[in-house]
């Protein structure tokens, strides 16, 4: 009976916290602070959220939204927003004197 408990207790746990795997197709843009920015550039990235990790961030999930945020090995603070419903991705990575923006629509991947 216990076990039966825990099981049901920790269900919602475990349903949120599944691995992802998908590609995106965007824009990046890049803006110098005190210079104009650069036209978007077409670009496609893949990301991979395995156990709350994505590229050595750590990552917060949600129904509407996984969020994840830290340093890059650059020193740069890197956000990272993933919409699971509509599919949709927003990378930004800033600097003292720039950032680098990504927004995109995805799709899962095997």
């Amino acid at each position: 009976m216990k076990s039966v408990i825990t099981l049901v207790w920790f269900l919602p746990v475990l349903a949120c916290a599944q691995d992802l795997f998908i590609e995106c197709a965007g824009k990046t843009k890049f803006i110098h602070r005190g210079a104009p920015s650069t036209v978007p550039a077409a670009e496609t990235r893949r990301y991979r959220l395995l156990a709350n990790q994505l590229d050595g961030l750590s990552c917060e999930q949600s129904k509407s939204q996984i969020a994840c945020m830290g340093l890059t090995p650059q020193q740069a603070m890197r956000k990272l927003v993933i919409d699971p419903v509509l599919l949709s991705v927003t990378d930004t990575m800033e600097l003292p004197t720039s950032l680098l923006i990504f927004e995109g629509q995805c799709q899962t991947l095997k």
